[in-house]
């Protein structure tokens, strides 16, 4: 059930067990404990920052971009821009101290509504849509080396992608360390497969192989329209930097490498095996970390009040984890890579581009508020800036998928003032709701 904003914050430590006929046994409060180290922490951001994204982003911004010198600049520019929002972040990780990720910095700058909206299109959009998307380069990924000889079928890697993602929830609702260390782990093979590329490359490029630079710039001319949907692709492998806030209170080829086929030869098939593990460590970081924003929300009562609950001996938020699933297995079956990349990325740097203009707001709103770190006030401006410009020039790029997204982000305001607002519900729509 929906229900007001809870101020009393044993609403945050309800408890929960699946055994018939359990009754609680014990009279402490169960909350998520603080089990992610700072080795586990640089992990979830190292995991999911190194992800699908690097694997799949190259065609989406060589597409959008017309050539190869373009595409480098706007990779360039987007791993500025994500340094920038990382240090906005770092800002205000350090003075709100509460997990919940862009959710709680939106709250708490410009209150519950444009909250409600961000965790609304989460859940409906970006989330389901984003896990869809990682879920699909990992199931295409594994089954790579079975078809080397033709073109893997579509059936099969959304099947293969559906079990991924039912893994992937499994275990993180089973345990918080068992996650972290599987995170620890996964992290490994990623920077192994970044090694593999990128090493080889070095060596090539000091060897002479330069061809590919000439006349880097040549080729059909960048257009304003490509412009933004280059930049969702681009932000979309560097994404992940902001995933640690998210837990803050448990703090202690672009489709087919045929770049390593030719590198390696018969290795070559290992690459695809370390590229799945990569996509498999940022499914599950992501789910790790946007659990807790769902945790939050109904912690606030923006959300149902089953999702705030925690698993009386596991210590996880197994509703929230898992309340997912249904979602993002109907995503992986209606849509491709890169049109849910299009659809999930202008909610998401909507918010996150709000979400940073917050730290502008807070320093006028609340002067007083101790900022261990400050980052200055033309960082937070400009990332805003720019994540509000490319938002609003991909509802002409892409009007189709961005246009549902920002349907969708405007049915918000109806559902807030439906499911939180309103008091007075009759019986049968509480007990629906």
């Amino acid at each position: 059930m929906y229900r007001q904003r809870n101020t009393d914050l044993s609403a945050s430590k309800r408890e929960i067990d699946f055994k018939p006929g359990l009754e609680t046994e014990t009279k402490e409060k169960v909350v998520l404990k603080k089990k992610v180290t700072l080795f586990r922490g640089i992990a979830i951001i190292t995991g999911t920052v190194i992800g699908a994204g690097i694997f799949i982003s190259p065609k989406g911004i060589l597409q959008n971009t017309g050539s190869v010198g373009m595409s480098l600049i706007l990779w360039t520019v987007c791993g500025i821009l994500s340094l920038l929002g990382a240090l906005c972040y770092a800002e205000l990780g350090t003075c709100i101290k509460k997990s919940g990720g862009h959710y709680t910095y939106i709250l708490e700058a410009f209150g519950p509504l444009p909250a409600f909206i961000r965790v609304w299109v989460e859940l409906l959009v970006v989330r389901p849509a984003g896990t869809a998307v990682t879920t699909l380069a990992c199931g295409q990924y594994i089954l790579e080396p079975f078809f080397t000889e033709c073109e893997t079928p579509d059936l099969a890697i959304k099947l293969v992608s559906a079990v991924t993602i039912a893994t992937v929830m499994v275990l993180n609702s089973m345990s918080v360390s068992w996650s972290a260390r599987i995170q620890i782990f996964m992290t490994f093979f990623k920077l192994l497969a970044i090694v593999i590329i990128i090493v080889p490359g070095v060596l090539l490029l000091i060897k002479g192989e330069t061809q590919n630079f000439k006349d880097a710039f040549t080729g059909k001319d960048m257009s304003v329209m490509g412009l933004p949907l280059a930049f969702y692709s681009g932000m979309y492998a560097y994404a992940g930097w902001f995933y640690l806030n998210f837990v803050t209170e448990e703090v202690e080829n672009p489709e087919r490498e045929t770049y390593a086929e030719r590198l390696f030869g018969n290795f070559s098939l290992a690459v695809p095996v370390v590229v799945a593990l990569s996509c498999f460590g940022s499914l599950n970081g992501s789910v790790f970390a946007v659990s807790r924003m769902f945790y939050v929300a109904s912690r606030e009562g923006h959300l149902p009040e089953i999702l705030s609950m925690i698993h009386i001996r596991k210590h996880t938020p197994l509703p929230a984890v898992m309340f997912l699933l249904p979602l993002t297995i109907v995503m992986l079956f209606t849509g491709d890579i890169y049109t849910l990349l299009n659809f999930f990325s202008f909610v998401r740097w909507l918010f996150i581009g709000l979400a940073v203009a917050g730290v502008i707001y807070l320093r006028y709103k609340r002067p007083e508020m101790h900022r261990p770190f400050k980052v200055p006030i033309f960082i937070p401006a400009l990332f805003s800036f720019t994540c509000l410009l490319m938002v609003a020039l991909s509802l002409y790029s892409d009007p189709l998928s961005t246009g549902i997204g920002f349907a969708i982000t405007l049915s918000g305001i109806p559902a807030y003032y439906l499911f939180v607002i309103w008091d007075n519900k009759p019986e049968w729509f509480r007990t629906f709701s």
